[in-house]
Order: structure tokens, then C-alpha cells, then sequence
């Protein structure tokens, strides 16, 4: 069952008004936390209160519709990333941005889509069967974002910009998969070793040790989940591992559900809680496909203790909150 919230025109509007502001200063999403000065009013972060809120545990996601549908369409879909134009999306990106920093720790990874803040999820030529953003004619399969990284983000938004299709999210968590206290144990287990996806711009990942990482733990009144695996390797033979392993998959896919997704939604993911992925599609790379844009955030969340020794493949954070010197265009 969907968390959803609908957004006043009101608030619709005030978030606009803000976000043009600051980028008729200048700033780029990338660069606007940077500024002290750049936050949300505090009239309309009031009003937004009771929506800007985690996802209950249990629940793993929140919906909020049409928080950003008052923006001026930012052009053509592009067929890659680094096509954005960014001037054009600059009062966009830098409301995702403010919303974000409402949660916690806006980042991004250096060699992640060159560092960027806000990412742009695109279908893109090359990329149909991989498994990551950029496909489109193969299925996305379950994962946790990063879940190759012990600094991976504690919630995943999701904004969307142009679906004319309706291609959704889907999404899954741990606490409707059912697991029985065998499985559990076992799954808490350090197993599994789970590679950067091809996203990353490094191909010295799998020449790295490789570290064993739990695919359940213990959190505060229910279980975390770390799992992506795609990219993942059962470090090993135990049978009744691997089976659990197989029925925690299988029980994600009796679980899932669709997220429907429109111009101007936000879709707020639990990283610790739930998976996600999406179905395929049939890309037309003429300017109107699918484009999403997505912002990492940390939180002051714990994680088990052990992920403190994990290696995280050298990849490095960028942080968003003075982390680099503002950007100008």
C-alpha cells in the first residue's frame, strides 16, 4: 500500500518562487548548499513538515505528488547525463536539493556521474541491458542503492520530470518478505561481497579484496537490508545460506509493488528498509523519455559496527554542504 501525500498549490507555488531566487543568483543545485544563506523559508518548510518526513520503517518509502510540478518544463529529455542542461534546470535541481537537505546530508560520489549532486536518470544508447540507471529494454533488479559502500545513503529521492509512458518504481522491503527466524540467521551472516555497479567510472574495484557484508541486520525494532545481486558474490558454499539467500529474493518479488510516477512526484526511499527497481521499456531517444533526477542523503543513522572496516572500494563522497566552492554560471 502506497504512502502518499498530496502538496497544496500554495506550497507549490512558494517552492518555485524560492528555488527561481536563488538561481537568477547563479547557483546550480550542485552548488547551492554550499551558500549558508540558501534553505528552504521557513513558512513553507513549516508547511511541508508533516510530507519531508522519513519513511516509517516498515514502510520503506513516501510518495509526495506533485511537490514539484509548478517548474517550467527543462527541455528535451537528454539521451545521457552529461547532456543536462543544467542552466535549464538550475531552479529544479536546486529545490530538490533544499527539500533534500531537509532530511540530512546531500552528497554525491566522485566518480559517479562526475561528481554531480544531482543525478539524472536517463535512458541512454549503450546502456539498454545493463543493470543499472541508464537501461531501459532489460528489467532493473532489485538493489540497495550503493549497497556496496558502508557510507552508502540512508534515503534515496526520487523526483520525477517527464513519463509520459507511466513507467513506475517498484519497490520491496525486508519487513514484507517474511523471513523466518532461520533464514534470518543465516542472512546475518558477512557472505556476501558486493561490488561499485557500472555506473561508477572505476575499473580497479574488482582487483580489490574482497569484503564480506551481511545482507540482514538488526535495527531498532526491525531488520535492515543490504543487497544488490547484480553485482554481488556469495563468498560461500554453504547451501543453507545460498537457499536463504535464493528465498529472501524470491520473497522481494512476492512482495513488490509499483510506485506510479508523474511529472512533479517526489518518492522518498528507505535505503536500510526497502529495494527498488523498475520494469522495462522501450526507449524512442527523440526528447520525450522517462527522466528522473535523484539526490543521495545521509542521516545520523546507525549501522552495524563492522561496515566501519569495510574498504567501500576507495570511492569517495562529494558533499554538498560546502564541500566545494559555489558555483557560478
Amino acid at each position: 500500500m502506497l504512502d502518499s501525500h498530496d502538496v497544496d498549490v500554495e506550497s507549490r507555488r512558494a517552492l518555485v518562487t524560492a528555488a527561481e531566487e536563488l538561481a537568477a543568483d547563479g547557483l546550480l543545485g550542485d552548488s547551492v548548499l554550499a551558500d549558508p544563506a540558501a534553505r528552504l523559508p521557513e513558512p513553507l518548510a513549516e508547511r511541508l513538515a508533516d510530507v519531508l518526513r522519513p519513511p516509517a520503517p516498515g514502510v520503506g518509502h513516501r510518495v509526495v505528488r506533485g511537490l514539484f510540478a509548478g517548474f517550467t518544463d527543462p527541455g528535451p529529455t537528454p539521451l545521457h547525463w552529461r547532456e543536462t542542461d543544467r542552466e535549464r534546470c538550475a531552479a529544479l535541481d536546486i529545490a530538490l536539493v533544499l527539500v533534500a537537505a531537509r532530511f540530512g546530508r546531500v552528497f554525491g560520489w566522485t566518480d559517479q556521474q562526475d561528481g554531480r549532486i544531482v543525478h539524472n536518470i536517463v535512458p541512454s544508447p549503450g546502456c539498454e541491458a545493463m543493470q543499472i540507471g541508464s537501461s531501459s529494454t532489460t528489467e532493473l533488479a532489485w538493489h540497495t542503492e550503493d549497497a556496496f559502500h558502508p557510507d552508502r545513503a540512508d534515503l534515496l529521492l526520487l523526483v520525477c520530470v517527464r513519463n509520459p509512458d507511466g513507467i513506475g518504481s517498484r519497490l520491496s522491503t525486508v519487513s514484507s518478505a517474511g523471513l523466518d527466524e532461520r533464514d534470518i540467521r543465516h542472512l546475518l551472516r558477512p557472505e556476501v561481497a558486493i561490488l561499485p555497479d557500472d555506473s561508477y567510472e572505476d575499473d580497479t574495484a574488482a582487483a580489490r579484496e574482497p569484503v564480506g557484508m551481511a545482507t540482514l541486520w538488526e535495527r531498532e525494532g526491525s531488520l535492515g537490508l543490504r543487497y544488490d545481486p547484480s553485482y554481488s558474490r556469495l563468498l560461500t558454499d554453504d547451501e543453507e545460506f545460498r537457499d536463504a539467500y535464493g528465498r529472501l529474493g524470491r520473497a522481494l518479488e512476492a512482495g513488490s509493488f509499483g510506485v506510479p510516477l508523474a511529472p512533479g512526484d517526489l518518492v522518498v526511499i528507505d535505503n536500510d528498509a526497502a529495494v527498488h527497481g523498475r520494469t522495462a521499456f522501450r526507449p524512442r531517444y527523440d526528447g520525450t523519455d522517462r527522466w528522473l533526477k535523484r539526490i543521495l542523503v545521509r542521516s545520523p543513522r546507525q549501522r552495524p559496527a563492522r561496515e566501519s572496516l569495510e574498504h567501500g572500494y576507495g570511492q569517495r563522497q562529494v558533499d554538498a554542504h560546502g564541500g566545494r566552492p559555489v558555483l557560478r554560471v
